[in-house]
């Protein structure tokens, strides 16, 4: 396992943007392969709030081998199909329980080896070529080759199979089989953080027989065709999920110590924050994915937990369509940015447990952010002059003028970003009615549809190709906001192209200060990454992308309950 920063309570480190140690760590990305010796050593300040007894506890888990592991959710895991989950991130830490892809991700955002030993690119990164290790096998016992990774690929990205992964991973043209244990990927342009990309959930290897069928595709709902570190005991959607220990296992702790530790897994959905809170101090789970800001402090003062928090780079933006009035004039746009108080929704939003935003997607967590970039602070008669000058000197009511509500669920983040939001713009005159509803029903019918709303996004795993699918003209999600812009564009495109380091950072912090200044969003804070755990949970480190968890790591103590 990776090492481990640790932060007491009250520290804040923050990045110094591509620091020496990120810049050998990126160039790695283009090589032969990364080595793991470095994983989890970040120059970006991250790490749990945990105690130093408890940093050594990787140290004695060869000793702590079995025992039943329990997570709490409050979202549930509905369907184990790779290729045909949603993009909740739930979904895809059921997926990696029992899936491997070619890559994997260390905390500080460093590409490791997963199926694939070794990777390299041509001169100009939109050739990659993936050599396999040759001792990975599926849970029926059948090897793990280079057809299975071209099938699985082609697979998501057919335009008859509709996957949602499709583009997620960025561009491919195609995907080829050189021999057994070598693939070669072609893609239509330079990508040089692809390595990163095929990582993702989505890139999970199925065998070739399974993802080109489309019965036995759709079958994959329910059970799981994987080579990862469980294998399926039972699932019950959006109740619980359990796995056990698949001994066959091909990859290992830094110790050598055999993956994984805990004989089971299972991860049960709950719902209310209260119920989670009373299942970890009962006993009843280990740990809590994603706890509720809100109880962070109850959390902190339960006996026998231990908190865990690092910076991260999940975002609540506030979306304005720049395709219809009055979005379509940038002074209003920045009017509401200039009304923002920033500080008061990282307190209202989420107790405090972020860090200020500059109304762009990067965070301090991603290396390629950019401390050049300012953070607006709230001037009020700044935003009623750019109001003003855009021909609304009193204001507007966005739902009378403009027929415009703010939807969000009810049980979110966003709904608490929108009631502040309604707080502080109503200083400058805009008003407008915030509508509530299931998180189901706003994802379904108001997420990329709605002119004006609340929106969030947590982490990814490379800064410039989230840009891509976000802000850029092509992008897949850019209907959210029908923003265009030239300049970025080809900022955005270069930097996703750039191999080297300084200068894809130059690209980078061009890309946020147009975002910041023209952009149509407003992002108020980046949210902290947060994780709760009893005790006796050893070998835990948490993530600044939250659907990036290996649970094959953790392992259990003496005194565990399941021990």
């Amino acid at each position: 396992m990776s090492c481990k920063i640790i932060l007491s309570e009250g520290m804040n480190s923050k990045t110094t943007p591509l620091s020496e140690v990120e810049r050998r760590k990126y160039l790695g990305l283009i090589g032969a392969g990364f080595t793991a010796g470095l994983a989890g050593c970040s120059g970006d300040g991250s790490g749990s709030e945990t105690t130093d007894s408890e940093s050594t506890a990787s140290q004695q888990a060869g000793d702590m081998r079995g025992g039943h592991l329990r997570i709490g959710l409050g979202q549930s895991i509905n369907t184990l199909n790779p290729v045909m989950m949603t993009s909740v991130f739930p979904q895809r830490w059921g997926v990696g329980m029992f899936y491997d892809s070619l890559t994997r991700i260390a905390p500080d955002l460093s590409v490791e080896p997963g199926v694939a030993k070794e990777w390299s690119a041509n001169d100009s990164a939109d050739e990659w070529t993936f050599t396999l290790r040759d001792d990975v096998s599926f849970h029926d016992g059948g090897a793990v080759t280079a057809s299975d990774v071209a099938a699985t690929f082609n697979t998501v990205y057919s335009d008859d199979v509709g996957s949602p992964g499709k583009g997620t991973m960025g561009s491919i043209e195609s995907v080829e089989v050189v021999d057994e244990t070598t693939v070669q990927f072609t893609l239509p342009n330079s990508n040089s953080d692809f390595p990163k990309l095929v990582c993702k959930a989505y890139g999970s290897i199925v065998p070739e027989d399974v993802v080109t069928d489309a019965d036995a595709r759709k079958a994959l709902g329910s059970e799981e065709r994987g080579s990862g570190p469980f294998v399926l005991e039972s699932f019950s959607a959006g109740d619980h999920l359990t796995g056990v220990r698949n001994e066959d296992y091909h990859l290992t702790a830094e110790d050598g110590d055999p993956l994984p530790y805990v004989d089971k897994v299972t991860i049960k959905t709950l719902p209310e924050p209260s119920s989670r809170m009373n299942a970890l101090r009962n006993g009843e789970i280990d740990m809590i994915w994603k706890p509720d800001p809100a109880r962070w402090n109850e959390f902190k003062n339960l006996d026998g937990a231990t908190t865990h928090r690092v910076s991260g780079g999940l975002f609540n933006n506030i979306v304005m369509d720049v395709s219809v009035e009055p979005w379509s004039d940038k002074r209003v746009r920045q009017a509401v940015m200039w009304a923002v108080d920033r500080e008061k929704i990282i307190q209202g939003a989420a107790n405090g447990l972020g860090e200020v935003a500059n109304d762009q997607p990067i965070s301090p967590a991603y290396a390629d952010h950019s401390g050049d970039v300012a953070a607006r602070e709230q001037d009020l008669e700044k935003a009623e002059q750019l109001l003003a000058d855009a021909g609304y000197p009193d204001g507007f009511d966005l739902t009378e003028e403009f027929g415009m509500t703010c939807p969000v669920p009810e049980t979110h983040s966003m709904n608490r970003v929108a009631i502040l939001l309604k707080e502080q713009v109503q200083q400058i005159g805009i008003d407008f009615e915030i509508e509530t509803m299931s998180y189901s029903d706003w994802i379904s019918n108001e997420w990329t549809k709605a002119d004006f709303y609340v929106s969030s996004y947590g982490m990814r795993i490379s800064g410039a190709n989230f840009l891509k699918l976000l802000l850029h003209s092509e992008g897949g999600w850019n209907n959210e906001s029908h923003y265009s812009n030239a300049d970025l564009d080809t900022v955005i495109d270069n930097a996703i192209a750039e191999t080297d380091p300084e200068k894809k950072q130059e690209y980078m912090t061009e890309a946020q200060q147009i975002i910041r200044d023209e952009g149509p969003y407003s992002i108020p804070m980046w949210q902290d990454a947060l994780g709760v755990t009893n005790d006796y949970v050893k070998n835990f480190e948490l993530f600044p992308v939250s659907f990036i968890e290996y649970p094959e790591y953790y392992a259990l103590s003496g005194n565990a309950p399941t021990k």
